[in-house]
């Protein structure tokens, strides 16, 4: 688990498109029974490296 989380978080084919460039934000736990995944989080997770630390996460909350 440990290699696939350091892949991801080392992916940044996408940069160049990005105004603030690549930076993948990937949590998990091993007895996780669920998967939420997000796509393009706001300028505050980018900052964090938390994801649903925003609006979108205290609505899904």
């Amino acid at each position: 688990m440990q290699n696939l989380l350091s892949e991801i978080k080392q992916f940044t084919i996408c940069s160049a498109h990005l105004d603030l460039g690549a930076n993948p934000v990937v949590t998990v736990h091993k007895d996780s029974k669920i998967v939420i995944i997000g796509q393009a989080p706001v300028t505050k997770v980018h900052k964090s490296g938390i994801p649903w630390d925003d609006a979108s996460g205290k609505h899904l909350r």
